[in-house]
């Protein structure tokens, strides 16, 4: 980790001397005035090329994807990537682009924090002015959709980056064998001590009916954010978060103590996936398929289950159920879905008024419909009220439909809005309830907080204090996840070595890291002003 950030903080000193002085207005300078009659989605009356870096999921950008080539066809602007199809490794490619000095015209990244501070080194441009000038959607999403907006700005006032924002609000689910319930004579738990009395029917029960004790009830495909996942269950977790408009860093806090002495208990008892921390991604394939599992908190592909395996566990059903209240009463689901990373245009863009005309394009209803759904006839087609379903080419396709989609060049990271009504279209009934109870009860969700990405504030630092904190975090999460881990093993005693941990977080400087967040927060809430 330090490694990987040594060379992405060297790769942004070399493009900070190479590229600043890079504005809009000097791109804008250079780029050739639009003498022709526009027809149509054109945005050109010539065509035009542009580079474009971008790689998500392991997949950088292909100009062959159908979905490009017909949104090139109607505006005449085409893209071409600059990653070879052969590398998957964003951040390796994105460091040799920067410290190279030859950037793509257009830029996307994972991080937005670090497309900012490439803006404020001069590698990309600041896109108010461009925004204001010539992409009046783009102008007209960001004042109705103030989250989004928020995402968008950097400290200094700056737009760097376009998001991609999503339309619905529910991520994760809490999902529970409901077979193994009705075997067991058990209802839904609507507490966390419901829950424990549910896991441990799982544990002792048999549900499977195999006559061996070897069910899993709670486990998780994500072990490396399973602490914080499970921690919330008791309103705490390993990480900053804020209360009545004061940064808490929750470890100090009493819930902790609470959650841990519970997640230990669960953990001996064996409630928990004795792997969790090592099984991996394939996790839940390989409890479910075995019928071993009996409850997780994952995405709505956890109801697929019920197809996929109605065949081979007769009676097998997952059902999405509400977050159990915690020791307090509340019922709170922390995991939704925020503005994220998307794309922007680097100062050595010749003609960057085509580009946010480009990227305005997708904010219209046309370029909305082919980055969600793709090409009519083809993926999806219209019913006579105007709502859209996708055709047997994807629903069936055997990759799944949403990689198949993917396949196409649809859903890719870029600045967009992308549908909810597109995730319905292929949802399975199981999914479709998850997010039809979830996204009905928007009190269970946190208002007013920052992006809160897997388990993590993403809060924007001034620049004078984020090196500063970045580096005591180095030093405290990976101390925290150490301590965490052990107390659930059992290698360590919690109780006996908390205040010696609490000693050790004042000593790599909790309290400096927690005055940092609170400024950073203060940023966010517009209390600095």
């Amino acid at each position: 980790m330090k490694r990987r950030m040594y060379l992405m903080l060297a790769a942004l000193c070399v493009t900070a001397s190479l590229f600043a002085g890079g504005s809009a207005e000097k791109g804008a300078a250079n780029a050739s005035p639009q003498t022709q009659e526009l027809s149509g989605s054109q945005i050109s009356a010539t065509p035009k090329e542009f580079t474009i870096f971008l790689n998500f999921n392991n997949m950088p950008f292909n100009s062959e994807w159908p979905v490009w080539k017909e949104v090139a066809k109607r505006t005449n602007v085409s893209l071409k990537g600059i990653i070879p199809q052969s590398n998957s490794n964003e951040e390796e490619a994105f460091n040799l682009m920067l410290s190279s000095g030859d950037l793509a015209d257009i830029i996307g990244y994972k991080d937005i924090a670090v497309i900012e501070q490439l803006g404020r080194d001069g590698g990309v441009i600041p896109l108010n002015d461009l925004i204001d000038t010539h992409a009046p959607n783009i102008k007209a999403y960001m004042a109705s959709h103030p989250q989004f907006a928020a995402a968008s700005y950097s400290l200094d006032g700056n737009i760097y980056m376009i998001p991609k924002d999503q339309e619905l609000i529910s991520a994760e689910y809490w999902w529970i064998r409901k077979d193994w319930l009705d075997k067991l004579g058990l209802e839904i738990p609507e507490t966390v001590d419901d829950l424990y009395r549910v896991l441990t029917a799982f544990r002792n029960g048999d549900p499977n009916g195999n006559g061996l004790k070897d069910e899993v009830p709670l486990f998780d495909r994500a072990g490396w954010k399973m602490p914080d996942e499970y921690l919330y269950l008791w309103d705490t977790s390993t990480e900053f978060y804020p209360r009545d408009g004061k940064i808490t860093f929750e470890p100090l806090e009493p819930n902790f103590a609470v959650g841990v002495r519970n997640i230990v208990t669960w953990y001996r008892e064996g409630l928990i996936d004795p792997e969790i921390f090592t099984r991996g991604p394939k996790g839940r394939d390989i409890l479910l398929s075995g019928d071993l599992g009996g409850l997780t908190h994952d995405w709505v592909s956890a109801g697929n289950y019920n197809d996929t395996l109605s065949k081979s566990i007769p009676g097998f059903e997952m059902v999405a159920f509400a977050p159990p209240k915690d020791q307090n009463g509340n019922r709170i689901e922390r995991v939704m879905r925020y503005p994220g990373a998307g794309w922007s245009i680097s100062s050595t863009c010749k003609d960057p008024v085509t580009v946010i005309k480009f990227f305005d394009f997708m904010f219209t209803q046309e370029g909305y419909d082919l980055m969600n759904w793709g090409i009519k006839g083809r993926t999806y087609e219209e019913r006579t009220d105007g709502t859209k379903y996708f055709t047997d080419e994807v629903l069936k396709s055997e990759t799944g439909p949403v990689g198949y989609l993917r396949s196409l060049g649809i859903q890719y990271r870029i600045g967009m809005s992308q549908s909810g009504a597109y995730e319905y279209a292929f949802m399975t009934k199981a999914g479709e309830q998850a997010n039809l109870l979830y996204e009905s009860n928007p009190q269970w969700f946190p208002h007013n907080l920052p992006p809160y990405l897997d388990g993590a504030l993403s809060l924007k630092y001034p620049p004078q204090y984020e090196a500063e904190y970045q580096k005591i975090m180095a030093n405290i999460r990976p101390y925290v996840a150490e301590k965490f881990q052990s107390w659930m093993l059992g290698t360590a005693d919690f109780d006996r070595d908390y205040p010696g941990f609490v000693k050790e977080l004042k000593a790599r400087g909790i309290d400096r890291a927690i005055e940092i967040n609170q400024i950073a927060y203060d940023i966010f809430l517009g209390n600095d002003r």
